[in-house]
């Protein structure tokens, strides 16, 4: 097939996914053009004109020009967006939904929710890893932290983080913006190491590969800079879950409804529900080596064979073209 794909603009973190996206649809044989300008509608009607791609597809954008999306709405070709940060913006994406052909969303509870505005081609689909940048160091390692979390300082990671600070002794890393802002004060106290702004996928891998346990938590649906008016509760993992298993390290999630969609619990991942449930399984799984490293490994293979942006892409092209 001839897909047009639509790149986000000016975003560190999705450049990689879109070097994904492309990437895996040209390992799936297809034909892919690029057009990273979608402001400029004189450019991307030549291209259309020119390729005369069966599918558009594009990700995200939920901060669009009404030009942009009335061009899409207008094209004789299936559309596709992968709404890739609910449910934190519902309050926007309720909004565009209608103009695409097909929606593909990360988080499951936002699948009724775009069903109860009206549309049909609605389906579940999370971020993939990229076993390119995600994967396990290709030489014996030594580990320099015990516990490390990787993402932004929202209030449920700084009370978790604190809570570890103030009641263990272990080595521990956060890596993100203003981290140094919320617990500088334990800089000087703690073993505690930050890494105070945004880093590249490959120097998360790196740390993923370095710490015993990752800490996986997810942002709030109620967080109070989100625009969630609609109240979506995020059941759904996130793509850390899957990118931190792609690397082949052990990590400790907070329970979501979703988990084992993907996942089996206690085999290949393991998953905590409160402060003092979290301290046990660290405590246990530090001890507990080897067992910690078979349950990492599962989780590898589980998303090599089933998790990775090449098996997304399957499916969005396999949902559109069974129709």
């Amino acid at each position: 097939m001839k897909i047009l794909y639509i790149p986000t603009v000016n975003n560190s973190l999705y450049h990689y996914f879109d070097h994904a996206i492309i990437d895996g649809l040209l390992q799936l044989n297809h034909q892919v053009r690029t057009c990273s300008d979608y402001t400029n509608i004189d450019a991307l009607n030549t291209l259309v004109s020119s390729f005369q791609p069966d599918i558009i597809l594009t990700m995200a954008r939920f901060n669009i020009r009404d030009a942009y999306l009335n061009w899409i709405k207008q094209q004789k070709c299936t559309t596709a967006i992968w709404l890739t940060e609910d449910p934190y913006y519902t309050d926007k994406t309720v909004k565009i939904i209608h103009y695409f052909k097909y929606i593909f969303t990360i988080e499951s509870s936002c699948v009724p929710l775009y069903k109860k505005f009206g549309h049909h081609n609605v389906y579940y689909l999370p971020l993939g890893t990229d076993p390119a940048i995600y994967s396990p160091p290709q030489t014996n390692h030594k580990y320099n932290y015990d516990i490390s979390l990787v993402g932004f300082p929202y209030p449920e990671r700084i009370k978790t983080i604190k809570f570890l600070l103030d009641h263990t002794s272990y080595s521990i890393l956060t890596a993100g913006n203003t981290w140094l802002q919320s617990l500088g004060d334990y800089k000087t106290t703690h073993n505690y190491n930050v890494i105070d702004y945004w880093i590249e996928p490959c120097t998360v891998a790196s740390i993923y590969n370095q710490s015993k346990i990752i800490l996986n938590t997810h942002r709030s649906s109620k967080f109070k800079y989100n625009r969630n008016n609609q109240g979506v509760y995020n059941q759904s993992i996130n793509n850390r879950t899957f990118d931190i298993a792609g690397c082949g390290a052990f990590q400790l999630i907070d329970k979501k409804p979703d988990l084992g969609r993907h996942f089996v619990e206690r085999d290949e991942i393991i998953a905590f529900e409160n402060f003092t449930d979290l301290l046990q399984k660290i405590d246990y799984y530090l001890i507990n080596e080897e067992e910690r490293k078979r349950i990492a490994a599962n989780a590898r293979n589980r998303v090599i064979k089933c998790e990775t942006f090449l098996h997304r892409l399957s499916s969005i092209l396999g949902i559109i073209q069974n129709q």
